[in-house]
């Protein structure tokens, strides 16, 4: 028979650079929380360190100390404990605090205490792409990303901020965020949820209607 070409990433007779993708790529196994993680309601930047934190692979010294000789393995934030990824995102008072201002925030009593159980109960709690599951969505990785930047500034001896400067560094990305949202259904629930993250309610519910010329 005569030579042909034969593409693995021939869809319809065209090659398309998706098809490509999945044939070079490597697949991994596929996670229950990928959605939660990638959702575009969740800023760029804060994605990965979300990831990172989900596959239990930030840098904490619990971590560094399995393949490294360090000086000192506690939390460099409390030195009461090791630090793991566990007591960072919530084991230690700081963290704790965070948490409990945002719950409030959202409406909820409160969340679990270890990461696997978070996990199922953010899914749950950020499920569909209602205006609420949304904000808790957007909320929940800024406050993941504000917990580790606040532990890298004191390992790096930056800046040292306190609760109400970290809660209001996320109030401030997560406002940004959803200021970008438009066309929100208007309700008594969504107007609490705009209060607590200093947006202006009409911005987000309202929308211009322009004329044609």
């Amino acid at each position: 028979m005569a030579d042909v070409h034969l593409w693995k990433a021939e869809e319809n007779g065209k090659i398309k650079s998706s098809a490509i993708w999945n044939v070079i790529r490597k697949k991994g196994q596929i996670v229950s929380w990928a959605s939660l993680v990638w959702s575009s309601k969740i800023i760029l930047r804060h994605r990965f360190i979300l990831w990172l934190a989900f596959r239990g692979r930030l840098s904490t010294r619990d971590r560094i100390l399995a393949y490294m000789d360090i000086l000192e393995a506690n939390c460099v934030l409390c030195s009461g404990f090791a630090e793991s990824i566990d007591h960072l995102l919530g084991g230690y008072f700081f963290a704790k605090s965070i948490w409990n201002i945002f719950t409030l925030a959202m409406g909820i009593v409160s969340l679990p205490g270890s990461r696997e159980d978070i996990k199922v109960a953010v899914q749950v709690l950020s499920k569909g792409s209602k205006f609420y599951a949304n904000v808790f969505k957007c909320g929940f990785a800024v406050i993941v990303y504000h917990l580790l930047a606040k532990r890298n500034t004191k390992v790096f001896g930056r800046v040292r901020r306190n609760g109400y400067h970290v809660w209001s560094d996320i109030v401030f990305d997560c406002g940004a965020l959803i200021r970008t949202w438009k066309r929100v259904p208007k309700c008594e629930r969504k107007w609490v949820l705009c209060h607590e993250w200093k947006v202006n309610y009409d911005e987000v519910t309202s929308f211009k209607c322009f004329k044609a010329r």
